[in-house]
């Protein structure tokens, strides 16, 4: 059994964007929709289950946060690293 640990996903402007359970060690590389805890603004929504490669912004910024992808059969937003902070 994976111990997974709640991080929260912040902007680079510093917009809480939502609190994800990751698992391992190393950078937030991507989201999977399963392990999002909270997700505040909806911009994580997955229903209906979004298109692949369509991309996240944030609302107050407008960065592109990620885009969605299939990873290892999962739907996932592979993250663009410059954009958020821990």
């Amino acid at each position: 059994m994976t111990r997974y640990k709640s991080l929260p996903v912040v902007c680079a402007c510093g917009l809480h964007l939502a609190t994800y359970l990751k698992g391992g060690s190393g950078r937030l590389r991507k989201i999977y929709f399963g392990r999002i805890k909270e997700d505040p603004l909806q911009i994580f929504n997955n229903e209906p289950p979004l298109a692949l490669e369509t991309d996240i912004f944030c609302p107050e910024c407008n960065k592109r946060i990620g885009t969605v992808a299939r990873i290892s059969g999962h739907a996932a937003v592979k993250i663009n690293q410059g954009a958020i902070r821990i």
